[in-house]
């Protein structure tokens, strides 16, 4: 079932200082109305989310709309694991990836994703094309430190250009 539109986040876009981006988080754990409400308002609490939509359906999936200058997508995967379990299994986030160029760079693309195994999981759901799953491990914030902590995809980005001039594309439809 496809479920949004693709958006393409080029390099530059992704690093563009001041302006608010938005995220499609694939969350595991969604099981009723409530669960969309604990994620929800667990998320919408975060300073620098300025709109978050959880949506349940098969893939179930938050769209987040924040300030990467304040705020990492890895804090706001911990937000959705720290939402009140309503089943007993917390809440995980994912975010899809397609690095359309992998298979040609398979073993730099992979020395480049595990520069953030303390932080972050990367599954391969299809090498061939390239698609991943990005799985967020817990954060152990720094309370006092501002700004964004943890992994972020501008420093991933910025990894993969820099490393292998690749581009990727942020997956928000159910592969």
């Amino acid at each position: 079932m496809r479920i949004l539109a693709l958006a393409l986040f080029s390099f530059a876009s992704l690093l563009h200082a001041g302006e608010p981006v938005t995220r499609t988080f694939y969350v595991s754990g969604v099981e009723c109305g409530s669960c969309v409400y604990a994620v929800q308002h667990s998320v919408g609490e975060i300073k620098g989310v300025s709109d978050v939509a959880v949506v349940q359906v098969i893939d179930s999936f938050a769209n987040v709309t924040f300030d990467p200058q304040v705020v990492s997508e890895h804090q706001i995967a911990q937000a959705v694991r720290e939402a009140y379990p309503l089943h007993g299994v917390p809440y995980l986030a994912a975010l899809k990836l397609r690095l359309p160029d992998y298979a040609k760079h398979a073993a730099k693309a992979d020395v480049v994703m595990n520069r953030w195994k303390e932080w972050i999981t990367v599954k391969p759901v299809d090498q061939v094309k390239g698609v991943f799953e990005v799985h967020f491990l817990p954060l152990k914030a720094d309370e006092k430190q501002a700004g964004p902590q943890g992994w972020s995809l501008a420093e991933f980005s910025a990894a993969l250009k820099t490393s292998l001039g690749l581009t990727f594309t942020l997956e928000t439809e159910a592969l």
